[in-house]
């Protein structure tokens, strides 16, 4: 990675396929999230040293604390931007920016699932259409019969995530590590949505083994490429 950018999604994937071409959606999906916070780090690493490396501290004065507190906490503008701080500039910066690196690499693991089950992009399924993440189609785009809308959650479950559904997609994958946050009222909404798709909440499978009263809707996410598939080629899952 240059010194001081911080990749895209698809670059954090490529270096995690890099590292074992073998992984499975969820240990791809780990290990992405782990370059993540490591390129946060490196960025987070470049800002300070461009701090220190500023006039007022190229010679390490003995005041150094009280300068470096000062450089800390005065206003800055960036890209035409004002920051009461630099700190305020770098936290922003960082969290916008990995909030969205965060869904879009969600995305891609599902997305290099789908290729791995033999499906291709504008002719099995679309992408960011319809409101939706992915819609996959039977028997393809150009002639299609059926469809299956795909929302991509990442960790967090959150509202949309259940009373949302309806809305967004007839089955619902995501790499949610809370067990707690599927209470038996969002089981409940879920198990009903998805019984009228003919749809499934696909989960990992550690997060599925500890979540009590779960329904048939709900399945390992492994299982989801192989269900698209399924999909595809018969109509129904």
């Amino acid at each position: 990675m240059p010194k001081g950018l911080i990749p895209s999604a698809i670059e954090i994937l490529k270096d995690a396929e890099k590292i074992n071409p073998k992984f499975d959606i969820n240990q791809l999906h780990s290990k992405t999230f782990e370059l993540m916070k490591k390129y946060r780090t490196i960025y987070y690493e470049s800002r300070i040293n461009e701090l220190l490396s500023s006039k007022d501290l190229e010679k390490i004065p003995k005041d150094i604390k009280l300068k470096i507190k000062e450089e800390l906490l005065k206003p800055i503008t960036a890209n035409e931007i004002e920051y009461s701080n630099f700190m305020e500039e770098v936290s922003r910066r960082i969290s916008q920016t990995f909030q969205s690196i965060s869904g879009k690499l969600a995305e891609l693991c599902v997305e290099r699932e789908l290729y791995k089950a033999g499906l291709r992009l504008s002719i099995n399924y679309v992408k960011n259409k319809e409101r939706t993440d992915f819609i996959l189609y039977h028997p393809n785009i150009t002639k299609p019969i059926k469809k299956h809308r795909i929302e991509v959650k990442n960790v967090k479950l959150r509202e949309r995530g259940t009373r949302g559904l309806a809305f967004d997609g007839d089955s619902m994958v995501g790499f949610f590590n809370e067990p707690s946050e599927f209470t038996e009222s969002n089981i409940e909404i879920i198990d009903e949505h998805c019984k009228k798709t003919g749809g499934y909440c696909y989960i990992p499978s550690e997060t599925l083994k500890l979540i009590k009263n779960k329904t048939k809707r709900f399945k390992a996410n492994i299982e989801l490429a192989s269900d698209m598939k399924k999909f595809v080629i018969n109509g129904s899952i």
